[in-house]
């Protein structure tokens, strides 16, 4: 799923907008790409402070959607990505741990699970 194409965009900076369903509607929150951590080939981990509406989305439809790009560079065109996949917000654990080490306003740790990967731009 998380291929070196996909993880190679994950390392430019750019916005990641996170896309969850609740009583009304669509509802998008964005974070860093910066921010994201690859755990392994299909999951992805990141902070959050606030996220209380995504949070609360989650606890009754765990299906998301994340859109990841990078700007054409010296290294080749530009590239962006649809992830799909399920994601839960952890306020404790190794991986919140992990995200708090690294960003100590960090409230809990969004654990997506990418289930796949479509290239929308590129």
């Amino acid at each position: 799923m998380l291929d070196e194409t996909v993880l190679g965009v994950l390392k430019a900076e750019g916005s990641a907008t996170f896309m969850t369903k609740g009583p009304d509607g669509p509802h998008l929150v964005a974070t860093w790409q910066s921010y994201l951590d690859p755990i392994d080939a299909k999951t992805l981990v990141f902070p959050a402070a606030g996220y209380r509406v995504t949070e609360a989305n989650l606890a009754q439809d765990p299906s998301v959607q994340m859109i990841i790009g990078k700007q054409r560079g010296a290294d080749g065109a530009a590239l962006g990505f649809r992830l799909s996949g399920t994601a839960v917000v952890q306020a404790e654990g190794p991986l919140r741990e992990r995200m708090k080490a690294k960003y100590p306003w960090c409230r809990a740790a969004v654990v997506m699970t990418v289930t796949g990967v479509e290239r929308v731009l590129g």
